[in-house]
């Protein structure tokens, strides 16, 4: 990695639609301009963060207002050639953009179907050499990564690096989780997607952030905060700055560095907000959590470093696991139909009278049980 890595942060205490206009105009402003990043002859794909279909309020999506403001800004510039959208783990994209209420047509922005799996060889990826991609991936010269400010039991935090993850077309994440069995290797995988589509911007939404059991079980935090940057580590690295947790304990940030997507290093990051006048101020990281941060934060913050690398990476996968709450768990059944191990890791012993029980020697703790759980059920232990 070359040069400093400028990462953009601004305060916006609530999702009215103006306010996140403004504060994504200007933090883009002060990157150099949407223009920097795209032209209007392309063919632009959104991404946020429709993990699945779910209310606004629970945190586990991009805001819908982070989405528009987006829209309407590549609008008001003359962008005409824009879809949104994403491939969530359960469910459609229509039906998740439609519950937060997004439709066809906002600031003349399409939704994409992101259902169709097209064929994408890689063989220059370090650790994957062959996606399964939503065919508007495919078709997309330029793609702006709108994350979502969350916790996630894999990989500690999910922000900039991990939401591409959505670009794979449905089922094939949960094959992705096999191929890919432990956090180390999971985030090799994710920067050799970074290094396939090359994201030209990414955009976190750190208004109401999510705390603890995420990346969709948890709890909505206010963090107040709006983050960008064309360097995907460096943007997660300072959202780990905000909540006092060393960036080296995130593989998506160790990997990031090492497989050259961007940068960890303080010395590489320049972070940048406005001052009450509005003029450009860089902060120390310092006061970046003085102005900014929030110690209390609840995420993993226990291991080292070393840890997470290489083999020690599948003995830590290994002494964590998913249980179920049984006072919580409703029987549905997502995480026995949803399990990505053949002959499944987690089933039913007595049909649904009793909760799901997991056979650990099968699980891959791939924790794509917990991501869906609708009750909230199961957490990592």
């Amino acid at each position: 990695m070359n040069g400093v890595s400028k990462v953009v942060i601004l305060r916006c205490t609530d999702y009215s639609e103006e306010k996140v206009y403004n504060t994504l105009r200007n933090g883009i402003g002060l990157l150099g301009g949407i223009e920097r990043f795209v032209n209007r002859k392309e063919n632009i794909l959104v991404k946020p963060n429709f993990l699945h279909s779910s209310d606004q309020s629970k945190a586990v999506t991009t805001h819908p207002s982070v989405i528009k403001a987006m829209l309407r800004l590549l609008d008001d510039a003359g962008y005409r050639k824009v879809k949104f959208g994403d491939s969530p783990a359960m469910g459609s994209c229509r039906s998740a953009a439609a519950v937060l209420g997004l439709e066809d047509g906002i600031y003349g922005a399409a939704v994409a179907d992101m259902s169709e799996a097209v064929d994408f060889p890689f063989p220059e990826g370090t650790t994957a050499k062959h996606f399964r991609f939503a065919k508007e991936v495919t078709e997309a010269d330029a793609i702006i990564n709108l994350c979502k400010m969350k916790t996630h039991a894999l990989e500690r935090i999910t922000g900039a690096v991990k939401n591409v993850y959505g670009l794979v077309c449905g089922a094939n994440k949960a094959a992705g989780h096999v191929s890919f069995p432990n956090a180390t290797v999971f985030a090799r995988m994710l920067t050799d997607i970074h290094k396939a589509v090359r994201p030209r911007l990414h955009i976190m939404d750190g208004i109401i952030a999510m705390e603890g059991n995420g990346p969709s079980s948890g709890d909505p935090v206010e963090m107040d905060v709006m983050l960008f940057s064309d360097d995907p580590v460096a943007l997660d690295t300072v959202y780990c700055w905000l909540i006092s947790l060393d960036p080296l304990l995130v593989p998506t940030n160790e990997q990031g560095q090492v497989c050259g997507i961007g940068t960890c290093r303080e010395d590489e990051i320049e972070v940048v907000t406005l001052d009450q006048e509005g003029h450009a101020e860089v902060l120390s990281r310092k006061d970046l959590f003085n102005r900014f941060g929030n110690a209390d934060f609840n995420v993993a913050r226990k291991g080292n470093p070393k840890s997470l690398l290489g083999t020690f990476s599948r003995i830590a996968t290994k002494l964590s696991r998913p249980v179920i709450d049984k006072t919580r768990c409703i029987h549905c059944g997502v995480c026995v139909d949803h399990c990505p191990v053949t002959g499944g890791a987690v089933h039913f012993d007595n049909g649904k009278d009793s909760p799901p029980v997991y056979d650990y020697s099968k699980c891959i703790r791939c924790y794509c049980c917990q991501e869906l759980c609708p009750a909230q059920a199961i957490r990592k232990r």
